[in-house]
């Protein structure tokens, strides 16, 4: 007897659903594979365990108390943090091993101090690169998403405003988009990252001598918006009322002098990544900065990183370690012989998952996996090179990193906080 038309695509259907539904109780319940005929689905193991949050003190002020984070040797001229967006520790795991062969290290694995950040935001513990940016920036947790604000709505000084307020010449280099979360933690304050056009606005008035990264046109939650676009569009006439030139290529960033913005377009087949090398447009900012002859201090961000392993994409994955860690190198090559530079190479969060298993040297073949697709509560590590590094060893908190560095470089009024909201 024939079967009615659609039998076998039900079937099918109910047998797919049966296999989801097993996967995820597996998943959840601490199950490593679900079996169905010839097909093997393999998940990772897990499970949901009590959570208490944090106590409200670490939330009302900074967690910690500041007044003994001093300098424990030396003092540094300047501070260039070069960040790694989602690289976590199985990043830099695996790119040490499959860019090159176990035994050589990366030239971030070179630090002579070497220590571990938390993460966590003031309402998760697996936070995102807004609160992550801000709490490093700032010295406060803040709510996932937040950026530059208190979850109550309160402003609070960033160290980059700390340091232009004390002369300090500032940059940011990033592959990102400019109105993007880690910019604007360190530069703006806006109830939401997802407010781009505030954020855009604010990184672009907010004084900083080099700006260098991306217009965002392959962003397409950004660019639907019509304020977004008004003040991309308008950034040209937006920097000639103040003196500020922007350009929108390498040949331009070339010639240019600060104060300075660069806005270039979307890397081919990578929307949401611009301009050259990050090597390139860091050497070409650092090149400005010591001409200035001024004390400065520099972020480098490579976004590069966390979008790969959002895609669960290793090869992509190693793509970008290899383009940062050349950026890591290039520095060092610039300043380790001047020992007046603190050099600090580390991440906002862990992305991802990444680890590898098996890796037999003699069948040349290692296995990749990824925990997830999302970020994670994990530490990330943190590189330090040069006067000031050992302020940076062992375990601690993101809201200690910026107020290391503010000891470091003797700013005054930071932390602080503000006395009004932020509308």
């Amino acid at each position: 007897m024939a079967s009615r038309p659609g039998g076998f695509l039900v079937h099918t259907l109910i047998f797919a659903g049966f296999l989801a539904a097993a996967l995820a109780v597996f998943s959840l319940f601490g199950g490593a594979e679900v079996a169905g005929g010839n097909v093997v689905l393999r998940a990772q193991r897990g499970s949901s365990y009590p959570l208490v949050p944090p106590p409200a003190a670490a939330l009302e002020t900074a967690p910690f108390d500041f007044a003994g984070e001093g300098p424990s040797e030396g003092l540094p001229k300047n501070v260039i943090i070069i960040l790694g967006d989602g690289m976590g520790i199985g990043a830099v795991s695996a790119a040490s091993h499959l860019l090159s062969p176990p035994g050589v290290p990366l030239t971030m694995e070179r630090a002579p101090v070497v220590g571990l950040m938390h993460t966590w935001a003031a309402d998760i513990l697996a936070t995102d690169s807004a609160a992550a940016a801000t709490a490093m920036a700032t010295g406060y947790k803040t709510d996932k998403g937040v950026i530059g604000l208190l979850p109550d709505g309160r402003a609070v000084k960033t160290l980059f405003e700390a340091a232009r307020a004390a002369g300090f010449a500032t940059a940011i280099v990033t592959t990102s988009g400019l109105g993007d979360a880690t910019p604007g933690g360190f530069l703006a304050h806006v109830t939401s990252r997802d407010d781009y056009d505030q954020v855009l606005a604010q990184v672009l008035d907010s004084g900083t001598d080099i700006l260098i990264g991306g217009d965002w046109s392959g962003k397409s939650k950004a660019m639907r918006e019509p304020a977004y676009r008004d003040v991309l569009e308008n950034a040209a006439t937006r920097g000639a009322a103040s003196g500020i030139t922007v350009v929108h290529d390498m040949q331009g960033l070339e010639t240019a002098t600060p104060p300075l913005i660069a806005l270039f377009p979307p890397r081919p087949d990578m929307p949401l990544q611009h301009g050259p090398p990050l090597v390139e447009t860091s050497a070409r900012a650092l090149e400005i900065l010591d001409n200035s002859g001024t004390p400065f201090i520099a972020l480098i961000e490579s976004e590069v990183t966390d979008e790969a392993a959002h895609s669960n994409d290793m090869e992509a994955m190693l793509v970008a370690m290899s383009e940062l860690d050349d950026a890591v190198a290039m520095v060092l090559d610039r300043y380790s012989a001047r020992n007046d530079t603190l050099v600090l190479v580390i991440a906002d969060h862990e992305t991802g998952g990444p680890h590898l298993l098996e890796g037999e040297f003699e069948g040349g073949r290692v296995v990749v996996r990824w925990a997830h697709e999302y970020h994670s509560s994990q530490l990330v590590p943190v590189f330090a090179f040069g006067p000031g590094s050992t302020a940076f060893s062992g375990v601690f908190d993101n809201t200690r990193f910026g107020v290391r560095i503010a000891r470091l470089l003797d700013l005054e009024d930071f932390p602080q906080l503000a006395d009004s909201q932020q509308n």
